[in-house]
């Protein structure tokens, strides 16, 4: 892990709570179009066709594990009145760390109209809950200049009262 990551426990993570307003469920391939919107939503970037065209072949990656191992069910969305408005994206052994075998958040993206809501809260709980049925014991999250639209991802790991900061 590098000082921009932190690795939490299982156990305290899965107590968290968050946002009730959301239906939280998996994603699938045939997501992949709403979540590239998301993305570009989400990272501030302007909704071009080739921005668009770029997002889809990113997730498109996502799915084929190219940033990493997936696991079962652990690409997850947040939906709020039908609409895609979150996402987590978990892996193993993402190619830019050492490998561990401990889940690891390659991606958490909020809309920015349904910021500071606690959707992010309720994605990384359940993921939490996912990564236990898995076996893993302790969850990896990677903050970088990309998400510092998420400075609150900080604030989850440490009200899990169980992190380690690398």
């Amino acid at each position: 892990m590098d000082k921009h990551s932190l690795q939490a426990q299982i156990d305290a993570l899965t107590r968290l709570h968050g946002a009730a307003e959301c239906e939280i469920g998996v994603l699938t391939r045939f997501d992949i179009p709403e979540l590239a919107q998301l993305s570009l939503a989400a990272y501030g970037e302007r909704q071009t066709l080739e921005a668009q065209a770029e997002a889809t072949d990113e997730m498109r990656l996502c799915f084929e594990g190219v940033f990493g191992t997936p696991l079962e069910g652990s690409f997850l969305g947040a939906w709020v009145d039908g609409d895609l408005v979150a996402a987590i994206i978990v892996v193993v052994d993402p190619p830019v760390e050492e490998p561990s075998g401990l889940p690891q958040v390659i991606d958490l993206m909020v809309h920015p109209k349904f910021r500071r809501r606690g959707i992010a809260t309720a994605l990384v709980a359940e993921c939490a809950r996912r990564c236990q049925d898995w076996g893993a014991s302790s969850l990896i999250v990677r903050i970088d200049e990309a998400n510092a639209h998420l400075p609150h991802v900080y604030d989850i790991f440490q009200e899990s009262e169980n992190y380690e900061q690398a």
